[in-house]
């Protein structure tokens, strides 16, 4: 008995370092044309803003975030755009894209709310929660299946965290969420956005929809916990925005 539970125990040990040595890996340059092609496959299905006023806006906001925002993956020059849909919805993608419903626009209520909607999906780019998710696909799914085009396989796109455009759904972890609403409000706190507002917006999120909420909220839960992390440091935010305000960061996108 005893040597059939060591056999075990070196198997499964063996089987662990197997594993992890076998982990496909994907690297940064990758993940960004994956993410620059799933964008243009987004713009090609939907329609795009062309109102120069909500353009100037949503930029204005997305460009005093990305002023305070590091890309580990080495990307300088990021691309917004407004699409013009009354889903209450937005993302962002690895390679600097960033894509804004107009819909969102009538939940955030000001420039404030949109930085914080923005910063929380400019967090799980930074952070890379779309290659930790593609490389777990990649486990489980088999490797050639899921890199290939997002708009020839869903697998890509719900990785990335476009579960809505695509019309399937998969939320990130609740530690990716966490992470990425903990960066999101560092972020508009440090490009001078008041961080209290962030509270705000996920009410106004709660409250949307009547029954049905908001596709951002499909993916991207809010609860009272979420609410209740961001309070919880707000304090630090505070103290960053003030900082950044003294360095004469006080956006006035309108």
């Amino acid at each position: 008995m005893n040597r059939m539970r060591r056999a075990v125990a070196g198997l499964t040990g063996a089987l662990l370092i197997f594993s992890c040595a076998s982990l496909p890996l994907i690297d940064d340059a990758q993940m960004n044309e994956m993410g620059a092609e799933a964008f243009d496959d987004i713009k090609k299905k939907e329609q795009i803003e062309t109102s120069a006023y909500l353009n100037n806006y949503v930029k204005c906001v997305a460009k005093n975030i990305l002023d305070v925002t590091q890309d580990p993956t080495g990307v300088k020059q990021w691309e917004v755009v407004v699409f013009r849909n009354n889903a209450v919805n937005a993302f962002a993608l690895p390679g600097g894209k960033i894509g804004v419903y107009t819909g969102l626009l009538n939940v955030a209520k000001n420039q404030h709310q949109l930085a914080a909607v923005i910063g929380h999906e400019v967090g799980h780019v930074i952070k890379q929660h779309g290659k930790a998710r593609v490389q777990t696909a990649m486990v489980t799914e088999g490797l050639m299946s899921v890199v290939s085009g997002a708009s020839d396989n869903p697998m890509v796109a719900q990785a990335l965290g476009l579960g809505a455009q695509y019309g399937v759904m998969l939320p990130f972890s609740r530690s990716h969420e966490t992470e990425a609403d903990e960066v999101g409000l560092k972020l508009m706190a440090l490009a001078g956005f008041d961080p209290q507002e962030s509270v705000k917006l996920w009410q106004n999120m709660a409250a949307a929809g009547g029954g049905k909420p908001p596709e951002l909220l499909s993916t991207h839960p809010s609860d009272t916990t979420r609410i209740k992390d961001l309070q919880a440091g707000m304090g630090d935010a505070l103290a960053l925005q003030q900082a950044a305000r003294n360095q004469g960061k006080n956006p006035q996108c309108q």
